[in-house]
């Protein structure tokens, strides 16, 4: 069973865990909140007030005023007994392992048999180191992600026996949170063998941060430090080999049952892409091959660059940041250019994140890192992939130049095909000019020959106009002639004016007994009318 003390530095050591998790704090970084010596100061001084958890050594006043009722409250669950330390081979029962640990060390006077005999602390470490070399006599094959080489390694030209250290972990496989960890090193005459067969497995191929390898290791334990940690003294390549090939045929399988594969793909270059977002580590040889190859067009680039490393374990998220703000920045097109490396420096192009950035950019992405044989993931989902940086700007470049010729031909055949149409219009100016000339001089004979008819037509209407005329004068004349009193009275008739000096047209407008005035020819008559007669 448990003992109190154990179970209470479980309970702590779970509730630090746990509270490095809601806090965001990475696993690594867990022993921030407290560390595991301090987790044992409290243990052992056993506080059960806040004031007597000031007291002990390692807890400062922010972490007190922070963690304090809560540490006090574990406490208060479990009570620790005097005395529980107890020792085990973790690979044997628990009688026979405290039999070979304490075989040569007779309890003191006055202790119980049942409890073991107190231990020196390199005392412990020496048992803990001899129990370990016992169990992994032979050695054993670890497999794990790289993680904290790079850094370590710059470090080892300095150190007498070229060793490095750095650590080995374990992640979930789908949260890619980290599950495990153990500290790791390599001697200097192990790791040349090492770096020699991977280099002879493949090309460019060398130990990196992020690399998946399957090691053959010692396990050691350092007692002065109380430290555990691998020893490696060889790598299966193939191991690493198959790892990389098998993540890279699975995330490309993902990405294509996502639609994610061909997404970049189907955006357009623009014809003109002179504003170009740059993704690379600046001032590099890279970098420059890009920029001369721009800038040797001639053509009015305007290059948005982004600084992020090409290669180790800050590439993923800097690479990503980088396409995200350059998305923001309404540039035509993003290059992702680099040097060349080996197949280890370029792992971080097959990491799912980038690729993810690259295939969800809405801004079309040309990726050159700088590989001649083997296409990373990165590639596959990008728009269009080459070589080399000056690859990569040849292609801008080249797309700019083709535009402009396009234009010139474009222009050109307007030109032609408009001095086609003027020379075509020019004649059909003459022609019509011939026709409208053909045209006036006929219209104006005619016109002169209508003239000439209407006049004489004018002349001959007039003539019947005035015949006419004197005709119905001469017609009107005889009328008149015959309706003169004076003509009337000349062929023997008579005009009977009334009283009143009015012609009598009727005898109803005369009446008996008036008198009459008679006009003859040659005078006139006065008289009475005597009677009348209808």
């Amino acid at each position: 069973m448990k003992t109190n003390k154990q179970t209470l530095y479980e309970l702590l050591v779970s509730w630090r865990d746990g509270r490095a998790e809601k806090e965001n704090i990475s696993y690594d970084k867990r022993y921030f909140i407290l560390p595991n010596r301090t987790l044992n100061n409290i243990i052992d001084a056993n506080p059960q007030s806040i004031t007597d958890l000031a007291k002990v050594k390692g807890i400062g006043a922010k972490k007190l005023a922070h963690y304090g009722n809560e540490i006090i409250g574990i406490l208060r669950k479990v009570a620790p007994k005097p005395a529980d330390t107890v020792i085990t081979d973790p690979l044997r029962p628990r009688s026979e392992a405290s039999d070979d640990l304490f075989s040569n060390n007779k309890p003191e006077t006055g202790i119980s048999k049942d409890y073991p005999q107190i231990l020196t602390v390199s005392q412990l470490n020496n048992q803990i180191k001899h129990i370990l070399n016992s169990s992994f006599r032979a050695g054993i094959w670890v497999c794990g992600e790289v993680y904290r080489y790079d850094l370590d390694v710059k470090k080892a030209v300095v150190r007498p026996s070229g060793q490095v250290y750095f650590e080995l972990v374990e992640q979930d496989n789908v949260t890619k949170e980290r599950k495990a960890a153990i500290s790791a090193m390599i001697w200097g005459s192990d790791r040349i063998k090492i770096d020699y067969k991977m280099e002879s497995a493949v090309s460019g191929l060398a130990l990196k941060d992020g690399l998946q390898i399957k090691a053959k290791c010692v396990v050691d334990f350092y007692p002065p430090q109380g430290r555990i940690q691998l020893r490696i003294t060889d790598i299966e390549p193939e191991y690493t080999i198959g790892k990389m090939a098998l993540e890279k045929k699975l995330l490309l399988e993902k990405l294509k049952k996502t639609g994610l594969l061909e997404k970049n793909k189907k955006l357009e270059v623009p014809a003109t892409p002179l504003k170009v977002g740059l993704i690379t580590s600046i001032g590099t040889a890279a970098y420059n091959d890009f920029i001369d190859e721009l800038r040797k067009s001639g053509y009015a680039f305007s290059v948005f660059v982004c600084d992020a490393r090409m290669q180790g374990s800050d590439l993923e998220s800097e690479v990503c940041s980088a396409i995200y703000t350059l998305n923001r920045h309404y540039v035509d097109i993003i290059a992702i250019v680099r040097g060349g490396g080996s197949a280890s420096d370029l792992m971080g192009f097959d990491k799912e994140k980038v690729v993810v950035a690259i295939a969800n950019s809405k801004i079309p992405v040309l990726t050159g890192i700088g590989h001649q044989i083997d296409r990373t993931v990165a590639d596959e989902v990008s728009n269009q992939s080459f070589k080399t940086p000056t690859a990569t700007a040849q292609f801008v470049v080249e797309k700019i130049r083709n535009f402009e010729l396009e234009s010139e031909d474009i222009f050109r055949t307007i030109i032609e095909r408009q001095n086609i149409i003027l020379e075509n219009e020019k004649d059909s100016l003459k022609n019509i000019s011939r026709e409208v000339r053909s045209a006036t001089v006929l219209f104006t004979k005619n016109l002169e020959n209508s003239i000439l008819q209407t006049g004489e037509k004018i002349i001959w209407n007039l003539k019947k106009l005035f015949e006419d005329g004197f005709k119905r004068l001469d017609e009107l004349e005889r009328l008149s002639n015959s309706k003169n009193p004076g003509n009337i009275l000349r062929l023997g008739f008579g005009l009977v004016y009334g009283s009143n000096n009015k012609i009598i047209k009727s005898v109803k407008d005369v009446s008996v007994n008036t008198n009459i005035k008679i006009e003859l020819r040659d005078g006139k008559l006065a008289g009475r009318v005597t009677s009348k007669e209808t």
